[in-house]
Parts: structure tokens; sequence; C-alpha cells
């Protein structure tokens, strides 16, 4: 599996979620332009993945400024000739009750989160399909399906790029687009919440994955991070210690030992997990 001779064009990449999938794209061999607002952050990135010995360009953007994002499109394209996957992952957040909020707080969750998204996959759609191929991977969230109290402009941003990920997916034949929903992930934007937080990397995984040559969902597809966790937490209990010729025979030493609802997940998820499980295999 290897992502060598890609380039990979990562918004929010200079911390986080999106720090993440560029540093595990490059190791898989993928060539990075990093794209984020704060010039020293993306700068830290695209350092780390040159010394890993890919080529990586770092180009300040802000999601809020359509000719921002514009110029991001065409410096990758000057830089490199190609973009071969977009991975829209810039987010920002703010906590209010609805009553309280004021417009532009709203303003600016949508226009970074849903409005900047937009654009940015409408700029580089237009380099794919000239290319016939190409791979869109939009980080949604958890709260986009389910709303929660104070974010309510974050859920609805993240709610639109669902539906908005689904209706591209119907328009394009030759580019695939992918939706992954994260759980709670450590963050700069989840400091202030409660709850279990996973790694970065847990995202980042699923990723290149879906970038990878090798991927077999169907466009359209939503990972749910959580699930996947789910099926992990099912199974690894029962193999500890244990390595498996491939996930089928590690599936069917397991199978009578899992309920209903995990055997449905495993189901909608195979085509990912042997490569999820691959520590056992």
């Amino acid at each position: 599996m290897s992502l060598e001779g890609k380039l990979a064009l990562i918004t929010g990449g200079g911390r986080g979620i999106g720090k993440a999938i560029a540093l595990d794209f490059a190791k898989y061999g993928a060539d990075i332009v990093v794209a984020a607002r704060t010039t020293s952050e993306i700068d830290s990135v695209a350092n780390e993945i040159q010394n890993m010995g890919r080529r990586s360009l770092a180009i300040p953007t802000d999601m809020t400024d359509e000719r921002s994002i514009q110029n991001l499109v065409s410096k990758t394209f000057e830089a490199f000739g190609k973009i071969d996957i977009l991975v829209n992952n810039a987010g920002v957040s703010t906590v209010a009750p609805v009553i309280d909020m004021k417009t532009e707080d709203f303003d600016q969750v949508i226009a970074v989160n849903l409005r900047g998204m937009f654009i940015c996959t409408r700029e580089t759609l237009r380099v794919m399909k000239k290319q016939k191929q190409g791979c869109i991977i939009n980080i949604s969230s958890g709260f986009g399906i389910e709303g929660q109290p104070m974010l309510s402009a974050y859920c609805a941003s993240k709610a639109g790029i669902l539906l908005f990920s689904d209706s591209l997916s119907k328009e394009e034949r030759k580019v695939k687009v992918y939706v992954i929903n994260p759980g709670l992930i450590e963050t700069k934007m989840t400091e202030s919440l409660g709850g279990k937080k996973e790694s970065p990397e847990v995202i980042s995984k699923i990723a290149t994955y879906l970038a990878l040559p090798e991927n077999k969902f169907p466009s359209g597809m939503v990972i749910k991070q959580l699930q996947l966790d789910n099926i992990k937490a099912a199974v690894a209990p029962l193999i500890q210690g244990r390595t498996f010729p491939n996930w089928n025979t590690l599936f069917q030493e397991v199978k009578s030992k899992l309920d209903a609802k995990i055997l449905g997940n495993i189901e909608k998820y195979k085509v990912i997990l042997s490569y999820w499980f691959k520590e056992y295999l």
C-alpha cells in the first residue's frame, strides 16, 4: 500500500487532525501541500515532511476569503502540476446558546467550515476533472449527526458537509468523495470539552486508507470513527497476543462471540478491516 507519486492538499494542516493526516500521507509516500492561517504551524509541518524525504509546500490561507482559497489551489497546481487528494479539514467553532449567539460568530463558523470547504472543493475539482481522477475527503463530525447544546453553528456546518458530500458524490464519477465523522479527538478545539478523547492519529489512519488506490469503499461513504472503534473494542480482547494469516480467518475465530450490532458494523466496514487490524495479521 503506497501513496507514492500522489499530491495531497490539506486544509487546516498546521495542527491536530490535519497535521496527523499530512504526516501519515507523507509516511506512505505522498507529497503534501499544507494550508492554514498560522504560518509558523504550517511551516513546521512542511519542514517535518521534507525531513521525511517528501516534497512539501506551506501556503498560508484564509478559508473565509475566496481569493485566498483560489490562490491556494492555483499555487498548488503551479508547483506540482496536479492535485490527487484534497482533505477539507479546516474548521472553527463558537460556544454559545442560540439566544446569545452573535450573528458574526455564526457567520464565521459557516464561512470556514462550510463555505470555505465548498470553494476549496470547487476549485480543486476543476483540476481533478481535467485529470479524470481524484479523491476528496471531507472531515465532518459526529456532531453533524446529533446536535449538541451550545454548539449549534458548528453542528449545522458539519451537517451541511455531510449532505454537500453526498450530493457531490452523485454528481461526479471520476472523483471519489468521502466523509470522516470523528468522535472526540484531542485537538485545540476540544480542549474545553469533557469526555475521553482519542489521538488525531486515529483519524489519519482512516484518511490514509481512503486515499490509497487499494481503497474499495464506494464514493459517498461516511466513515464513522466511533463505529470502527467499537469493532476494535469488541474484537481486540478476544485475540490479544495472537496473529492470523488474514482478516477472514480472524473474523471466523471471533464471529460467534460478537453481538448483532458489532456484526452489522463489520459488514459495513469489511473492506477496511484488514487495514484496521493489521497489527494482528
